[in-house]
């Protein structure tokens, strides 16, 4: 039989050896751990236990440094974690690993503008959430992630991105969430249109504030 308390009881446990492992951050650990504590439905459950779940992929989330060209050193994760806020932040491949983003009920915004040459993998996930990437226009963009009651968007302008030398392999899902793929230019036109919609509106507000005051 079904026992909400018992089944975070036992995320919580689950959680908590991903962070003596060092799976996870203390600051993941708080954020997720602040989420089991409010689940109310099996529905809420299972979108924490997926989280949790991906996170023992440890080598899908983990990116392999030598230092000195030597065997055995140790390894560095680029885990990204977004709950109930707006993060932007600036992708850094590592010998053609991206990280991992996920966005619950959250955003991240990816910077992508120092990208090295071949392939570099990027592992995203937004649940009830956005995962919003811009890229220059000189790069190829694979997507392999999976939409769930949710979208990806790539713009016109990236797809004819065919000869580019430089190239992001997308990967992971969107489940209620948006994953949105823009270029830089197109998010800077983006910026200047609400920058403009912003004036426009506080000159006529103020105009109806005069208006009442006279």
């Amino acid at each position: 039989m079904f026992n909400i308390d018992e089944e975070k009881d036992r995320l919580a446990t689950e959680l908590s050896e991903q962070y003596s492992r060092n799976i996870i951050t203390m600051e993941e650990y708080e954020r997720i751990l602040e989420y089991i504590n409010k689940i109310e439905t099996k529905k809420e459950l299972n979108i924490i236990e997926r989280i949790i779940q991906e996170n023992k992929l440890v080598n899908d989330y983990e990116v392999t440094i030598t230092r000195d060209n030597k065997a055995g050193m140790p390894k560095i994760k680029e885990n990204h974690f977004s709950m109930f806020s707006w993060r932007t932040l600036n992708l850094e491949s590592i010998q053609g690993n991206g990280g991992n983003y996920t966005s619950l009920f959250g955003a991240n915004r990816i910077i992508v503008d120092n990208l090295p040459g071949g392939r570099t993998r990027l592992n995203v996930n937004a649940i009830f959430g956005l995962i919003e990437i811009i890229v220059p226009k000189n790069v190829k963009i694979i997507t392999r992630a999976a939409p769930i009651f949710s979208g990806i968007f790539v713009s016109d302008e990236i797809k004819k991105s065919d000869e580019a030398l430089l190239e992001l392999y997308i990967i992971g899902k969107a489940i209620f969430g948006n994953i949105t793929i823009k270029t830089a230019e197109e998010k800077a036109e983006e910026m200047r249109k609400e920058k403009e919609f912003e004036k426009r509106y506080e000159e006529k507000y103020k105009e109806k504030i005069l208006r009442k005051i006279k």
